[in-house]
């Protein structure tokens, strides 16, 4: 079974506890996301394996079949299948305070949670799915969402332990809609995103939403895109060797040959070059203990 990203950008997101943000089960590609999620995540693997490697941390953890896996908003975190196309995941995402989540033991660190049987949660992220994008119902949305959290509480064993004293998360501007659109374009940069999809969903025309970026952003939404994926792939170029640059330029949702033509526009050198420079002021600043300079 697929079900196809489902999002809830118009929604209003301060009326309930929690909103979904999307939500949808494909089989999961490698992602990076060196600044987090705007959202709060879970990934629930129905079939296969993946690996996660998350902040602070040396290793990857393995997620297998009836494991969830949390992360909070805003947290570095990448994740890949163990083998190319054998990890099917049901994801839903959303919105909700510091202390909303913390009475449901979901807090500001991620969790790997093992469960009796993923079959229930599932069938309730299919239901979510169903009265989300055009058809989003916030509240039954909610509804299910909560229906959901409960029976990954009832299964958890446990597991999940509420971090009571954590204090709400500071309010932001999610209500402004070209700042849900921009977040939404960070957010999937790795996909072939369609402008005319992302004006309609929340609710504008391309040439109002193209209008709200260049009054927020000095750019269209097509150029504000193309900014994030070379700011990613600029990242990911000096934070991970292991990567090619075709594999950096489909991380951030990019032809390996149109990366490195824009990325030379943007930068003055093509990706690999970027490379060879970094390292080598990487090994200099370590010589002289000076911090490498950013291009």
């Amino acid at each position: 079974m697929k079900l196809t990203l489902r999002s809830n950008l118009s929604s209003e997101e301060h009326v309930v506890p929690f909103t979904v943000y999307t939500v949808g089960m494909e089989q999961q590609s490698a992602i990076s996301r060196l600044e987090g999620f705007s959202a709060h995540q879970l990934l629930i693997t129905a079939s296969g394996k993946g690996r996660v490697h998350l902040l602070g941390q040396n290793k990857w953890d393995i997620i297998e079949e009836n494991t969830v896996l949390y992360i909070p908003g805003g947290f570095p975190n990448e994740y890949v299948p163990v083998a190319d196309g054998d990890w099917l995941v049901a994801f839903v995402s959303f919105h909700g305070s510091a202390i909303a989540r913390a009475s449901w033991g979901l807090g500001d660190a991620p969790s790997v949670i093992p469960v009796r049987s993923a079959a229930r949660l599932l069938e309730l992220v299919e239901r979510i799915w169903n009265h989300s994008g055009a058809d989003y119902d916030t509240w039954t949305a909610s509804e299910l969402l909560f229906s959901l959290l409960t029976e990954l509480r009832k299964q958890s064993s446990g597991d999940l332990n509420p971090a009571a004293l954590l204090r709400p998360a500071p309010e932001t501007s999610r209500s402004s809609t070209v700042l849900k659109a921009a977040k939404f374009l960070q957010d999937y940069m790795h996909r072939d995103i369609s402008i005319a999809h992302l004006a309609e969903q929340v609710g504008y025309s391309q040439k109002q939403l193209t209008r709200l970026f260049l009054q927020t952003f000095q750019t269209t939404p097509l150029q504000y895109l193309r900014l994030v994926r070379l700011t990613a792939g600029q990242l990911l170029l000096e934070t991970n060797e292991s990567l090619s640059i075709g594999q950096i330029a489909r991380h951030v949702g990019m032809e390996p040959t149109y990366f490195t033509r824009e990325f030379r526009r943007a930068y003055g050198v093509v990706p690999g070059e970027y490379r060879l420079i970094k390292a080598q002021e990487a090994r200099e600043a370590a010589r002289s203990g000076n911090a490498p300079r950013r291009i």
